[in-house]
């Protein structure tokens, strides 16, 4: 609901954790594990171990969670134990955001475009000013307001997914269901789809759009968000360049495959221009990037202690044309191949539990809110992606269907080449480019002598102001397109 409430709710979990670690340390040494955690819609609980302990582990944790906030809504002196808990929370919390601000460049431009490319998200000065500060003085965080947001998040309206996987039988998963239910589901009411949080991916602007927005007056790319790293010691820079492609609705299995078989293409390549024939830095990557509401895009991003952002912008975007004109004279076979080593990647059987456990559950979270008409988990999507890119006579059959139905070397280059021309090339009318740049210290005269450019946004505030010209995406997934 707001920065105050998701503070109060990441406290609640970190005293929550400190308590339970009394009540189920013999499981620990048994072999299970407990975790629960804060996320934008919610809470997530998690347990792992023998399956016929676990019913048991889960009932504990789950009752705790509400015990605890009966605990804590008594106070500070009624509870001494548990408010020592809440203040060791409260620094811990702080000293952890705090510490966000000083990553590294390169992980700062990707924060920083996020803030940009997805609505409805709220900036981390948001989240420090409820922990220090003015505001934090006056309204200070308590315990029994953190019990009050915990227990209006956990009793008052609710709505729960439940993932039983390994050994646990089809008779024990209905008790855990059951279990879940009797101890939340049963005392609230149930949420409502228009209730849930949601995040959505921003349309960034054309250059003729930008131009509308800004002015005629913009640069090569129309839209740049700057800002100079935290630390008094950085000495690195960094840059992002991010691509947007479109919302994943509209690209479908096929649009989303070959994104993905650009992004792998682009790697190696950007990796030996960049970083080993130009040595711009020790951290060189391209690669394909999903932001929060189905939105498909692209990014290449730079870190480097010699060159300033501006240069290595422009290395970047050369690179990107030396990289269509090796995907124009690469032989349609060779193309084939490394589709065919995409389509061996999509199809590689997960070998560890918890990872058969996340790719499962990543199928069922991406479907849980989009409505009763699409919410069976595409458990199969990965096999319907690598269809998309399967080739006659490379051996990237995975369907069983007849070779003669697949599509040719030609066809799936000619496919490539089209969406890299569409949205990627810089001399295209809908490609949508966005620079997220970093300085180090030392270079921060370069940054004040942007401040105040035309289509370059220098603070938060800017990127807030910008954000109510722009359109959202379509939130629903590739894998419902019916046409």
């Amino acid at each position: 609901q707001s920065p105050r409430s998701m503070t109060l709710s990441r406290l609640y979990v970190k005293v929550l954790a400190d308590d339970l670690n009394s009540y189920i340390y013999d499981a620990n040494l048994a072999g299970c594990r407990a975790r629960v955690a804060c996320i934008p819609s919610g809470y997530s609980i998690s347990v792992n171990g023998y399956s016929e302990k676990l019913p048991h582990l889960l009932d504990v944790v789950t009752g705790r969670m509400l015990s605890i906030i009966g605990e804590m809504k008594e106070g500070s002196e009624a509870k001494p134990g548990l408010a020592m808990k809440f203040d060791k929370a409260v620094e811990n919390l702080l000293k952890d955001t705090k510490n966000t601000k000083y990553e590294s460049p390169y992980e700062t431009a990707s924060y920083m475009s996020r803030m940009l490319l997805e609505s409805n998200v709220w900036h981390i000065n948001n989240y420090i000013g409820e922990l220090e500060g003015e505001y934090a003085e006056k309204n200070p965080l308590t315990m029994e307001e953190c019990a009050k947001v915990a227990e209006e998040c956990l009793t008052g309206r609710l709505s729960a997914v439940l993932l039983a996987m390994g050994n646990i039988d089809e008779e024990g998963a209905h008790n855990v269901a059951q279990l879940m239910n009797d101890n939340f589901l049963a005392q609230s009411r149930p949420l409502q789809q228009e209730e849930i949080p949601r995040i959505l991916s921003l349309k960034m602007p054309t250059r003729e759009q930008a131009k509308r927005i800004f002015g005629p007056d913009i640069g090569d790319i129309p839209l740049v968000i700057e800002e100079v790293a935290q630390s008094e010691s950085e000495e690195n820079h960094a840059v992002e360049l991010i691509i947007q492609v479109g919302a994943e609705h509209e690209l479908g299995f096929e649009g989303v495959a070959i994104v993905e078989l650009i992004s792998q293409m682009a790697y190696t390549s950007a990796y030996d221009q960049l970083r080993t024939k130009e040595q711009l830095g020790y951290i060189v990557s391209a690669f394909s990037r999903k932001t929060a509401g189905s939105a498909a895009g692209f990014s290449v991003v730079v870190q480097s202690s010699t060159t300033l952002p501006q240069e290595l912008e422009k290395r970047c975007e050369a690179w990107m044309v030396s990289f269509r004109e090796q995907l124009g004279s690469m032989p349609a076979e060779d193309i084939a191949k490394e589709a065919a080593a995409v389509v061996a990647q999509l199809m590689e059987r997960n070998m560890r539990l918890a990872d058969e456990v996340a790719t499962a559950w990543g199928s069922i979270v991406s479907t849980s809110f989009v409505g009763s008409l699409y919410n069976t988990p595409p458990f199969d999507r990965h096999i319907k992606l690598a269809e998309e890119l399967k080739v006659q006579g490379t051996g990237s059959n995975v369907s069983g269907d007849a070779e003669t139905s697949m599509q040719t070397a030609e066809e799936l280059k000619s496919k490539l080449l089209s969406i890299w021309d569409k949205y990627f090339d810089a001399k295209s009318p809908e490609r949508k480019a966005v620079s997220a740049r970093v300085y180090g210290q030392k270079a921060k005269a370069e940054y004040e002598k942007n401040i105040g450019k035309t289509g370059i946004l220098s603070s938060y505030e800017e990127v807030r102001q910008l954000k109510q010209f722009l359109e959202h995406y379509p939130t629903a997934p590739y894998w419902i397109k019916k046409v």
